[in-house]
């Protein structure tokens, strides 16, 4: 498994993989499907657009067709100066036949550790379809908590479902010594 920075060269391959998660779950993202249809190459290719700010990693498998996405997870500051202490984890899946491989640990280490990097972050927070109890189950294993539920928050036809909200403390950064 290679886990590594996605940059605009990926978009083909992310925009395929984003489409195989939200039709195999439309439940688990605030985007629908035919949203994400729509996009234009360019579109995609710039939401792939690393910054110091934002980072969308994928985890790369060998498989019968050579090497394929197989996961992607990102991590974005958020951008009011007022929130900027803060980070979110956005668009992770895996894909169902890389499952049970840990592949969602590692992208989510690697999201926390860039999420970390970020000067002045301390929390990192994530929205979760209340009823994925392997994500949810993933995500407290990694020290998230849980602090709010919505009820109702998303709409697939035709049920609604409701959306537990996560927070990660980051340890707080060893103070500099003076110099």
């Amino acid at each position: 498994m290679e886990i590594r920075l996605l940059t605009p060269d990926d978009a083909a391959a992310f925009h395929a993989l984003r489409l195989q998660g939200l039709a195999e779950a439309p439940e688990a993202f605030a985007a629908s499907l035919e949203e994400e249809q729509e996009l234009a190459p360019e579109a995609v290719a710039q939401r792939l657009a690393p910054s110091a700010d934002k980072a969308m990693f994928g985890a790369f498998e060998a498989g019968p067709d050579g090497i394929a996405l197989a996961g992607m997870v990102g991590v974005m500051r958020e951008p009011r100066r007022k929130h900027w202490h803060k980070a979110s984890i956005f668009a992770m899946y895996v894909a169902p036949a890389w499952r049970a491989r840990k592949l969602g640990r590692a992208l989510m280490l690697r999201a926390l550790q860039q999420a970390a990097a970020m000067p002045g972050v301390r929390q990192v927070t994530l929205c979760v379809n209340a009823g994925s109890a392997g994500a949810v189950r993933l995500y407290e294993s990694l020290g998230f908590e849980r602090f709010g539920l919505e009820p109702d928050a998303l709409y697939v036809a035709p049920h609604f479902h409701d959306k537990l909200d996560m927070v990660l403390r980051l340890p707080e950064a060893p103070a500099q010594p003076d110099r």
